[in-house]
């Protein structure tokens, strides 16, 4: 396939970034394997005068350690052998500071409790680059700590500093942040006001070739059929259904898991050569940023998410070459109607408890005040401000839930009237793609080609030979508790598959070349008068 329709993040900015003054704002909006990082690293960093000063805030932390490697490399200062030496690296070349949302958070905390902690100074620095910037949005629903970042981060204003703020996902946090810079030209900070400089590398995911599954099982058998030398990166959203799954049916051989907390010899690996050593890598969301998966062998990625950002975040780990890129075959969920209403059940108990504190406030002290921990569950939409003791809200989680409860209102609205494939086609308008008969690529009943052998081998035995209820009963069995998984259209709960769909499953299903023929009664011996059939190997 051809190139594709994009621009390197350097090619995009041009010569611009000479003329970002101090207390400027820059946005870029980058497809993932565009450069941003090699704008950074090579342009901006060189641009920059002798004693000028970079800090660079990541979301995750496997970003943080390669983006180390690569400055290390860069400045030619020696590499940590471990994962833990890597981690105390904060500084390179008295240049470059590498630190994490998180931290910053922390910081902040810290700061609050401790009057005499060190502070968190972005003063120190003249250029601040906010990478994966979407994240203080979209973990903003697990993560009350974000609310100190966004604040620091969206809304402060440093008139000697040029903040960067780089996404593939921008859509989100864009607004907020121009509305901030706005805020700061109405206030009149001084004669020289702040400027927006936006840039685009553009949207092209036409290297992707996308399938559909509606269960886990589909693809575990996907992945057991395959011989070829390919990789397979599978993103789950559940692990202790989907992913302990995947573990047990693969095996530890041929599969491995990273999720949050993950410091092993695979990760290791990964993070040193942008590839993995097993036939399948299982991840979480710990994933979706900070790892770059460079090798020719990985053609399958499964994404089960249930929003924008992070899909498209998990789909840039491979890394494509946008002048000579690779077709991938990306593996994406049906999901179903169900599935979102009971997730919009969730949110409006939560918004109802969001609401309450506006409307009642003593009400909802009265609820919660002696159960504080963690607010039932809901401590992403509310926190203690400790310097009154009063509970307030959390405006970055509850944005986040206003936009999930958008969302999924959005996807129940779909269903009615796509019943199969609304989730599908909601994906792939996220990437500026359409199928307009998703019906082709619905992976279904995928039967594993060893159980089908197996079963070849098992007629090929009893071909010609008179099976009466007890072998039928046998056959049945076999096929429908041990070997295959049937089409819905199959009745599970019958105890004997009728002749005729054996015969389809056989022949139609599987492909094998036999024949079932129709009952016929025994004239003679003891089974006379009893029925049976007969299976023939066709020639």
């Amino acid at each position: 396939m051809g190139a594709l329709n994009l621009q390197w993040v350097s090619d995009s900015i041009g010569y611009d970034y000479k003329r970002w003054k101090q207390g400027d704002t820059v946005l870029i909006s980058a497809q993932t394997g565009t450069g941003k990082t090699y704008f950074i690293k090579e342009v901006l960093l060189d641009h920059m005068d002798s004693g000028q000063r970079l800090l660079f805030v990541c979301n995750r932390t496997n970003l943080k350690r390669q983006l180390k490697k690569d400055l290390l490399k860069k400045y030619k200062q020696p590499i940590p052998e471990t994962l833990n030496e890597l981690d105390d690296v904060t500084t390179i070349a008295d240049k470059v500071t590498i630190t994490s949302y998180h931290a910053i958070s922390n910081a902040i905390q810290q700061e609050i409790y401790d009057p005499n902690a060190s502070k968190s100074d972005f003063n120190l620095y003249d250029y601040i680059v906010f990478d994966e910037c979407h994240f203080i949005f979209s973990d903003g629903n697990f993560n009350n700590k974000t609310r100190f970042a966004y604040k620091k981060v969206v809304h402060d204003y440093y008139p000697h500093i040029v903040k960067i703020f780089i996404s593939a996902t921008m859509h989100e946090i864009k607004e907020p942040i121009i509305r901030s810079v706005e805020k700061i030209k109405n206030n009149g900070f001084g004669l020289d006001v702040p400027t927006v400089h936006e840039y685009s590398t553009g949207n092209d995911y036409s290297y992707v070739k996308p399938l559909y599954f509606s269960n886990i099982d589909s693809i575990i058998n996907l992945i057991k059929n395959d011989s070829s030398n390919e990789k397979w990166l599978v993103f789950i959203s559940d692990i202790n259904r989907d992913g302990n799954k995947l573990l047990e049916e693969l095996g530890e051989d041929r599969c491995s898991l990273i999720k949050s907390g993950t410091k092993s010899d695979e990760l290791n690996y990964i993070i040193n050569n942008s590839k993995f050593t097993k036939k399948v890598l299982v991840s979480t969301k710990a994933m979706d940023n900070g790892i770059n998966i460079k090798d020719s062998k990985l053609k399958n990625i499964v994404i089960m998410t249930w929003d924008r950002i992070t899909f498209i975040q998990m789909l840039g780990r491979k890394r494509i070459d946008i002048d000579n890129p690779e077709e991938v075959n990306l593996y994406i969920p049906t999901r179903f109607k169900k599935s979102f209403l009971s997730k919009l059940k969730t949110y409006r108990q939560k918004q109802v408890e969001v609401e309450l504190l506006d409307s009642n406030k003593m009400e909802f002290y009265k609820k919660y005040d002696n159960d504080l921990k963690d607010f039932n569950g809901m401590n992403d939409v509310f926190y203690r401000d400790v310097t009154t003791g009063e509970i307030k809200h959390n405006l970055v989680g509850c944005k986040r839930l206003y936009e999930d409860i958008k969302f999924a209102e959005h996807m129940i609205n779909a269903f009615d009237i796509d019943k199969k494939f609304a989730y599908i086609h909601e994906q792939l308008s996220w990437l500026g793609i359409s199928d307009d008969e998703p019906e082709e690529n619905l992976i279904e009943d995928v039967v594993i080609k060893e159980e089908v052998i197996s079963l070849e081998m098992y007629l090929d035995t009893i071909a010609g030979q008179k099976l009466f209820d007890e072998e039928q009963h046998k056959l049945s069995d076999l096929i429908i508790k041990e070997l295959i998984t049937l089409s819905s259209q199959t009745d599970y709960r019958t105890k004997k598959l009728k002749p005729s769909t054996l015969e389809s499953i056989v022949r139609n299903q599987l492909e094998l070349p036999f024949a079932v023929s129709k009952p016929k009664q025994e004239t003679s011996g003891v089974m006379r008068k009893k029925r049976y059939i007969i299976i023939t190997r066709i020639k």
